[in-house]
């Protein structure tokens, strides 16, 4: 966390050499509190965007004259014009932050947390991270690296549950399925609401799903089984838990249990309704193979005659 930053008395009285009669006279208002007053005089002076000394004074000025999109500006062309000074200029927009967060003017606020984190990444705390994580629009490897504190500082369990969905959407696009899938299942688990429960049931069938179809492919059955069997159990309705439903059927096949194949192909069949899919065709057609007659129940019977 970054100390509220204060002005320097030196530096609001313009005390040492190189101060012009315009930088005197925007600390004698400065200190007689006209603040909006000194901060159109900095702004005047000829230098007053790029000299380091002035862009401080302008950024104080702006901030106790509650222009704070002006404070923001002036602190991070701080930064730009002296980086030595960077600290100075995170601890100015800290200030900034603090000052939105009180007003209630979340568009300022923002603005500053993203100022911080543009000259300061460290610097950005939990509450910083919760409102970077809430922007719309925030990449996939960034919510990566704010989630977390973002988390870490979320008030309600709601809050909570919709960061974490978001994390694990964070993590599959950047770090695949496998990193995704803790943060699914902490989803289904905790969630209270019962959409954002779902979301997270689909997710993550569609992950394992994926997970036992790579096992698959490299040649690991007992692993595949296992993800198939996940991805059935968490959400067996849909076209994604029938799928591989269907596929631990033919796994099961290939190990020589029929009776488990069976299973997991009339689970396919039933979960697919009155007026099966394609998925339910399959698992039909592979159910009379094994000379079963799928039911619109929980089991099959033997095709006699």
């Amino acid at each position: 966390m970054i100390a509220r930053w204060v002005l320097p008395l030196s530096l609001v009285l313009g005390i040492g050499c190189g101060a012009g009669d315009g930088e005197r006279r925007g600390d004698e208002a400065y200190a007689l509190g006209r603040y909006a007053g000194a901060l159109e005089i900095y702004r005047e002076l000829p230098r007053g965007g790029s000299e380091p000394r002035i862009l401080a004074k302008t950024g104080a000025a702006a901030l106790r004259a509650g222009r704070l999109t002006d404070a923001t500006d002036a602190y991070l062309h701080l930064a730009g014009e002296d980086p030595t000074r960077s600290s100075e200029a995170a601890a100015g927009l800290d200030a900034v932050a603090r000052a939105a967060e009180q007003d209630g003017d979340g568009a300022a606020l923002q603005a500053a947390v993203l100022g911080i984190r543009t000259i300061a990444p460290d610097a950005v705390s939990g509450r910083y991270a919760l409102v970077l994580a809430q922007q719309p629009g925030t990449e996939a490897d960034e919510l990566v690296e704010l989630l977390p504190g973002a988390i870490a500082a979320a008030g309600d369990g709601r809050t909570v549950d919709s960061l974490l969905f978001r994390y694990g959407r964070a993590l599959e696009a950047t770090a695949g399925c496998g990193q995704a899938l803790l943060q699914y299942r902490a989803v289904v688990r905790r969630a209270q609401d019962s959409s954002l429960q779902s979301a997270a049931r689909s997710e993550t069938a569609g992950c394992a799903l994926a997970q036992g179809l790579r096992a698959q492919s490299a040649g690991r059955p007992e692993d595949a089984g296992l993800w198939f069997a996940e991805a059935s159990r968490v959400d067996s309705t849909s076209v994604t838990g029938r799928r591989a439903l269907v596929n631990l059927g033919e796994l099961r096949l290939r190990e020589g249990d029929t009776l488990g194949a069976a299973i997991a192909f009339q689970s396919a069949v039933s979960a697919s309704g009155a007026k099966p899919d394609s998925i339910g065709e399959a698992a039909s057609l592979r159910l009379a193979r094994l000379g079963l007659i799928p039911t619109a129940g929980d089991s099959a019977r033997a095709d006699t005659p």
